[in-house]
């Protein structure tokens, strides 16, 4: 058994490794596929996060009448939380439908197939990259500068990468075994916003919940976004939830390139 996990890892990694420049043309065409579906192109990259930002704003900000967070105005709080929930969550809502959108390619010509959550994620990035551009902006506007606190983004978008591609893995593969996979995932996704600690603070929750919370692999790298932008405590500070999130990450990378090495010749017969 540890044999078979072992070659099925070593699989997975290779092939991306392999792909590197399939991965990136993909993502790139991608982009510039959704930019062309419409008039108004990449403003919508742009114009659908603003919109949201505003709307929790509005709701949590205005209405809830939400007050600042460790000393610092509840809409740039929120707003560091956000930029990251933007990228992950349709990491892992189109994650989940990678393989299953790229079924005519499958089935017509031999194709790596455990490159495709690597895409999805990979085209999410720009969005992503364009969102942080117009963060740093709005930042600047309430007085948090760039330091070079901020190098440490690097590190969490890696993690970020990571996760997207390791839960995506497995989401793909499931999707295939049986639809109902992406209504799950799209449900469960709403509910997690809500459930992870990003228009809300933690240290509203008792303390054992505050530890149950802490095991989120969302909300690690949503508190490691929120430090560099402004806490400055350092990687280390985390040091349970970062253990907790690697636990998982690895895990689910894991058991997906075990699936997807198991039933990557047979998604053809799942249509």
């Amino acid at each position: 058994m540890f044999d078979n996990i072992k070659k099925s890892v070593k699989y997975v990694i290779s092939e991306n490794l392999n792909n590197t420049f399939r991965i990136y043309s993909i993502s790139k065409y991608e982009v510039l596929a959704t930019a062309r579906d419409s008039k108004l192109g990449l403003f919508w990259n742009f114009a659908n996060p603003v919109i949201q930002c505003l709307t929790y704003w509005f709701v949590f900000g205005l209405v809830f009448d939400k007050k600042a967070v460790d000393g610092i105005t509840y809409i740039w709080w929120m707003l560091g939380g956000m930029v990251c929930w933007f990228f992950i969550s349709p990491c892992i809502t189109d994650g989940c439908n990678a393989v299953f959108s790229k079924i005519n390619i499958i089935t017509k010509m031999k194709f790596p197939v455990s490159v495709l959550p690597a895409t999805v994620v990979f085209t999410k990035l720009f969005d992503h990259f364009c969102l942080m551009i117009i963060l740093t902006v709005l930042l600047a506007f309430g007085g948090y500068y760039p330091s070079l606190h901020w190098l440490g983004l690097v590190y969490y978008c890696f993690c970020a990468i990571v996760f997207g591609i390791s839960l995506s893995l497995t989401t793909s593969v499931l999707n295939m075994l049986a639809r109902d996979m992406r209504k799950l995932v799209l449900a469960l996704m709403r509910l997690l916003l809500y459930m992870t600690p990003i228009l809300w603070n933690i240290k509203t929750l008792p303390g054992y919940l505050q530890r149950i919370m802490l095991t989120n692999p969302i909300y690690y790298i949503v508190q490691g976004y929120r430090d560099c932008f402004f806490y400055h405590k350092g990687f280390m500070f985390y040091k349970y939830s970062m253990v907790s999130f690697w636990a998982i990450t690895i895990f689910l990378f894991v058991f997906g390139s075990t699936m997807m090495y198991k039933f990557k010749a047979k998604f053809v017969d799942f249509i």
